[in-house]
């Protein structure tokens, strides 16, 4: 009996201590919004933000490429010239492939059962 009335006495001497320490044990690690998962999220929300920055930048890119195209002829044909390999009916175009581009098809044939 003496140890639980010596229990008794401490916890009702730091009872606001006590009392603390349970609130703090909750928000810190047993909430849904605790501390241990904030850092996940904010990481996260961090990426995302990146994320949201490279297409916006990607969108502005576009957006005046077709601001350009609308307004300027010479876009257009440069862009014909240059993606689509078209020429003028007086001129070659030669087209020089690089090891940066795609790799060429698998040519293989596939195995028949």
């Amino acid at each position: 009996m003496s140890k639980i009335h010596s229990a008794w006495l401490f916890m009702c001497r730091h009872k606001y201590f006590l009392t603390i320490l349970i609130i703090a044990l909750i928000v810190g690690v047993v909430d849904e919004d605790s501390i241990l998962n904030r850092h996940p999220r904010r990481v996260r929300i961090d990426m995302l933000r990146q994320e949201i920055a490279t297409h916006k930048r990607q969108y502005e890119e576009a957006d005046s490429k077709i601001r350009e195209l609308e307004n300027n002829p010479k876009a257009v044909e440069k862009i014909a010239r240059e993606r689509y390999h078209m020429k003028r009916a007086d001129e070659d175009v030669f087209v020089f492939v690089g090891e940066e581009n795609e790799p060429e098809p698998d040519t293989t044939e596939p195995d028949e059962e």
